[in-house]
């Protein structure tokens, strides 16, 4: 009976140990774990007559996001989840161009332009290790950016993607991987799949990457593959000459597999390889931010202008960090671009800049010119009871030429006709944290 009531006298210590274990690792739980709203306003507008005659695309929502992130079970498996409600404000006709609001009809009439609310993250993390040497995992939905080949792009909400990703960290260099199956876009509700340009599904996209980083000096080289559709390879250098003066370059080329070979010649935006060429030159003094960037394209194409397009796919968005990240523009075949930009530091809260853009390429013994110039401005405010706010606006002017897919389209004597554009934004953006 003695050696009984001992053996339960130490099986109660164990439980009531466990228990206090489990009770403080819960507590730790419970103390990592966040909860965020995120408010956000957007307006968009661009008039324009490059594709058809002249036209209007405005689009105005507001949106609230919840991002729940929670804390570490045995300090390696958690779970996070954002939730988006979006409103329509404002559309006009082509309001989808924009990337706002959803379009829930056919065609562009703007009676068709709404709200929509998703979950847009819903997965599971892992952490294994520490800084120095350690892995990061995602399973589920959820966002990426700058993995690989992969990114995602901030509207009224942010684009997602499912699948797996993981990063595995040693010291300065870090190890990426993702591989995904489906997405949901920054301005609608439902998952879709990857589409080719011809609307034939793409099952998947794998990508990895490698990263250095020391201090401002930073190397990357992505690798991704739109299975059967499109392989990519980039690279993006950072170099510090001084604390004042820093070189960057950015290479970029996408090489054309089955599906895209055995697509219609007029969907296709390049024939067998496309490559985008840039490199700047950046210099800080005092308030000033200044860059000068050039940049060159490669994108041949039978009958017509080929151009080098950023993304994977329909319903993917392609990693990019050149100064001529404009869409087309300045990416078009045989395409020589400038680019110059130079940001004034007005007080502690408030920036302002300039940014001038020219491209110039060939076709049919005619030089066609395109350009903008467009005013940006900044203001985040230093007060603590406006911590969390960003306040965004630009306004730009823009000359190109009317064209169809991307090719100018000329007038009887041999010309291209010159379109101009108007475009202007503005963002305002406010996190709380609520736990």
């Amino acid at each position: 009976m003695k050696n009984r009531n001992v053996f339960l006298l130490a099986l109660l210590v164990a439980v009531t140990a466990h228990a206090e274990e489990n009770s403080n690792e819960f507590q730790r739980f419970l103390n990592d774990t966040h909860l965020d709203l995120t408010l956000r306003n957007h307006w968009k507008y661009l008039k324009e007559n490059e594709a058809q005659p002249k036209e209007v695309h405005n689009a105005w929502g507001q949106a609230a996001t919840l991002d729940f992130r929670s804390g570490w079970l045995w300090d390696a498996v958690g779970f996070d989840a954002s939730y988006t409600r979006a409103v329509r404000l404002a559309a006009s006709d082509y309001f989808v161009t924009r990337g706002m609001l959803y379009n829930h009809g056919e065609g562009f009439n703007k009676s068709n332009a709404g709200g929509f609310g998703r979950f847009g993250q819903r997965y599971i993390k892992l952490r294994l290790g520490d800084d120095d040497f350690g892995l990061r995992a995602k399973g589920g939905w959820h966002q990426l950016k700058n993995v690989g080949v992969l990114s995602d792009t901030y509207r009224l909400s942010r684009n997602s993607y499912l699948g797996y990703s993981g990063a595995l960290s040693w010291q300065n260099v870090q190890l990426d991987a993702a591989w995904v199956t489906h997405s949901i876009q920054y301005d609608a509700p439902n998952r879709v799949r990857f589409l080719t340009a011809n609307n034939k599904e793409i099952s998947r996209i794998f990508t990895s990457g490698i990263t250095y980083k020391a201090g401002d000096l930073s190397l990357a080289y992505g690798w991704g593959e739109s299975k059967r559709y499109l392989r990519r390879n980039l690279l993006e250098i950072n170099y510090p000459l001084t604390t004042q003066w820093t070189l960057a370059s950015q290479i970029y080329g996408s090489h054309a597999l089955e599906d895209y070979k055995a697509m219609p010649q007029s969907k296709k935006q390049f024939d067998n390889d496309a490559w985008h060429y840039a490199g700047e030159v950046q210099l800080r003094d005092n308030r000033w931010i200044h860059k000068l960037g050039v940049a060159y394209t490669q994108a041949d194409k039978t009958n017509g202008v080929g151009y080098y397009d950023r993304h994977m796919g329909k319903n993917t968005r392609g990693r990019f960090s050149a100064l001529t990240s404009a869409g087309k523009d300045y990416m078009r075949d045989g395409e020589l671009a400038l680019t110059a930009f130079s940001e004034y530091q007005l007080s502690e809260s408030l920036a302002t800049a300039l940014q001038l853009n020219y491209g110039q390429f060939e076709y049919k013994d005619k030089n066609i010119r395109t350009g903008e110039i467009t005013w940006i401005n900044r203001w985040r405010p230093a007060e603590k009871s406006l911590s969390g706010l960003t306040v965004a606006a630009q306004l730009g002017y823009g000359w190109s030429y009317k064209n169809y897919n991307a090719t100018p389209i000329l007038n009887a004597d041999g010309d291209y006709m010159r379109s101009p554009s108007l475009s202007a934004e503005v963002g305002i953006t406010w996190k709380f944290g609520l736990l």
